[in-house]
């Protein structure tokens, strides 16, 4: 389980630096579409029909963001427990509500566009806590090496 919280609160680093790629090419490729004559207004956003290159992008960002990161969150808190390693919990708890953070300031940033500036800020705080999450796991694996199986158990000392 020690390996499977490591590589979980890896994927959450990683999901976060390709959320920050994924919405850069969205809006990149909008500006270009804008530049070269498209128009983005009310209709042509509700209807649907507007398309330009970079638009996965914001649509990949917004599905990772609500769909993946909060499952990657309950994994980790979920692994936290069965690695009986001291502080997984908590940082476990932390990853995942500094994600739960980072959704609610992207779904309220649709109607106070400035709270758009925190929700990118706060990225940095689920990249950092899950990285931070997924170092001391590393380091607790280190000092506790893993049994060989088959080997005789050691000799308690008297």
């Amino acid at each position: 389980m020690k390996m499977a919280y490591r590589i979980l609160a890896y994927l959450i680093s990683l999901g976060v630096a390709l959320q920050a790629a994924a919405i850069a090419i969205g809006f990149f490729g909008l500006a270009n579409w804008v530049e070269q004559g498209g128009v983005l207004d009310k209709a042509g956003f509700e209807s649907g029909t507007i398309s330009f290159g970079g638009l996965w992008g914001l649509e990949f960002h917004g599905t990772v963001g609500i769909m993946v990161m909060p499952i990657l969150g309950l994994l980790l808190l979920i692994a936290a427990f069965f690695t009986k390693v001291k502080g997984a919990v908590t940082w476990a708890l932390v990853v995942l509500g500094c994600i739960v953070v980072q959704i609610v300031l992207g779904l309220f940033a649709h109607s106070f566009y400035a709270l758009g500036f925190l929700h990118g800020l706060f990225a940095f705080a689920v990249l950092g806590t899950a990285t931070v999450a997924a170092t001391r796991m590393t380091r607790a694996m280190k000092a506790a090496p893993a049994p060989v199986v088959g080997a005789p158990a050691p000799a308690d000392a008297a």
